[in-house]
């Protein structure tokens, strides 16, 4: 009796999702009527040849566009954030206190650090593209 318990409740299939409080479902176009409606001998049809085209010349062609970063600004970016920050501020105190040695070395890491940084967010961008 045992195993047809176990085997009962493995083959339940899971309840189904209930929006219910604050989760809201997508709102409507603000201006319904641009919308055209389906064909109407059969909705399973989808829309007329006529009707696409009107579409496309009020809504466009579904689709994101995603705007293009270019690369200068990539690499600038390298340039922001804590760590960076923080290195380029013992870059300006040894400066300041005319230790060119360790001005030089600061200097070297920042450069390493943002072309390290660079190259990986480049091969990033790459794989999503």
């Amino acid at each position: 009796q045992r195993s047809s318990e176990h085997s009962a409740s493995t083959n339940c299939t899971p309840p189904p999702q209930i929006i219910m409080g604050d989760d809201k479902l997508p709102e409507a176009p603000a201006d319904e009527s641009k919308i055209p409606p389906l064909n109407p001998e059969d909705p399973l049809l989808g829309l007329t040849d006529e009707q696409i085209k009107e579409s496309l010349s009020v809504f466009g062609k579904n689709e994101i566009v995603i705007p293009e970063t270019p690369l200068w600004k990539l690499f600038l970016k390298q340039f922001l954030g804590f760590l960076p920050i923080l290195i380029e501020l013992a870059a300006i105190v040894s400066i300041a206190v005319r230790d060119y040695t360790d001005f030089g070395i600061i200097l070297a890491m920042l450069v390493i650090n943002a072309c390290l940084g660079f190259h990986e967010e480049y091969k990033a961008k790459k794989s999503l593209d």
